[in-house]
């Protein structure tokens, strides 16, 4: 059940930044660098930390790393903030909001190590969800132009809006140069 437990998140997380890189591509990539700052902070203190104790053999940083309490939980927190920041009615992105907090909460209180779990359960993706905006607002990389997808409000109309016969705008009225 340890395995199962600890191979379940992948599927979610995967179709959630499918979902996401095929709606949202900014959100995409700020759950993408977030997903991987957090994973990064978690290697390093399982690789830290199994060489504290034992001489970690190969091909077990990450069975410690997905071990620590809460790092599957911050992944899911992750995945959540990035539907709460794809989703615009309210009522649905509170709704994602409560149900990511409870499952934190819930999966804080449950686990041993309390102050670790909440560490790696909610501390580490909500500062790597900052930093990854963060990142992501100073245009460290180049990201794609907004779509449609990101401001349909100022959608631009595929024609021009028709003008009354008398009434022409001075672009219009001035002559073009003859071409050849």
């Amino acid at each position: 059940m340890n395995e199962i437990a600890a191979v379940a998140p992948w599927p979610v997380v995967a179709t959630t930044l499918l979902w996401l890189a095929r709606r949202r591509p900014s959100v995409y990539a700020r759950a993408a660098v977030a997903l991987l700052l957090s994973c990064a902070a978690g290697l390093v203190y399982a690789g830290s930390a199994a060489m504290q104790d034992l001489p970690a053999r190969e091909g077990r940083l990450l069975h410690e790393y997905v071990a620590l309490p809460g790092v599957l939980t911050g992944w899911y927190l992750l995945m959540a903030l990035a539907a709460v920041a794809c989703i615009r009615a309210v009522r649905p992105r509170i709704a994602v909001a409560v149900g990511a907090l409870i499952g934190v909460a819930a999966s804080v209180l449950v686990l041993p190590h309390h102050e670790l779990a909440a560490v790696w359960g909610a501390v580490v993706p909500l500062c790597s969800w900052f930093v990854a905006g963060c990142l992501q607002r100073r245009s460290l990389w180049p990201l794609p132009a907004p779509g449609p997808w990101d401001a349909p409000e100022q959608a631009v109309p595929s024609r021009p809006a028709p003008q009354a016969a008398g009434e022409r705008s001075a672009r219009a009225l001035v002559p073009l140069r003859q071409a050849g």
